[in-house]
């Protein structure tokens, strides 16, 4: 007869497993010390040994691990806009070619990764996709001006009221 083999952490399809924060955290700390180790971080947050050895290919740590290098990408290019902006243009010693590409790259991950501050907007709609324009409210009136019911037959003519129809 097989056990039933319940997650003593809590964690199933909707919620996840406590010991990935606390592992990630031992991760990151050992980043910041220069020494990249997962799979020690893993077994000070309590993964087994067969786990801990596993844990760099888990979903939730490749999906961590791309932000933070997406967040350092940005991070080094806006320090090369900021030490761009500060040269001394009349220093000869500086290759303006190499400058330039250096720009470049460092404008297009700022614009990429880093858009709510730096994205240059040039889509043909507002923000998330939105109207750039409100909607007008059209009303139809009858064109018979007289306030006796109808039989059904009368022409609608739009008239627009103008306002804003909220979202």
């Amino acid at each position: 007869m097989e056990k039933n083999r319940s997650n003593p952490f809590g964690s199933n399809g909707t919620t996840s497993d406590p010991r990935e924060k606390i592992m990630w955290d031992f991760y990151v700390e050992g980043l910041a010390q220069g020494k990249e180790n997962a799979k020690e971080a893993a077994l000070k947050a309590g993964y087994e040994e067969c786990t801990a050895s596993q844990i760099t290919v888990r979903s939730w740590f490749l999906e961590r691990k791309d932000r933070l290098r997406r967040k350092d990408m940005l991070s080094k290019a806006e320090r090369n806009l900021d030490n761009i902006l500060d040269l001394d243009v009349t220093d000869k010693e500086i290759d303006s070619r190499l400058l330039s590409i250096k720009a470049d790259v460092s404008k297009t991950v700022a614009k990429t990764l880093g858009k709510e501050a730096y994205s240059e907007r040039s889509e043909l709609t507002g923000k998330d996709g939105k109207d750039l324009m409100p909607k007008p409210i059209l009303a139809y009136v009858s064109s018979n001006e007289s306030n006796e019911e109808g039989n059904g037959n009368e022409e609608e003519t739009p008239v627009h009221t103008g306002g804003n129809i909220g979202e």
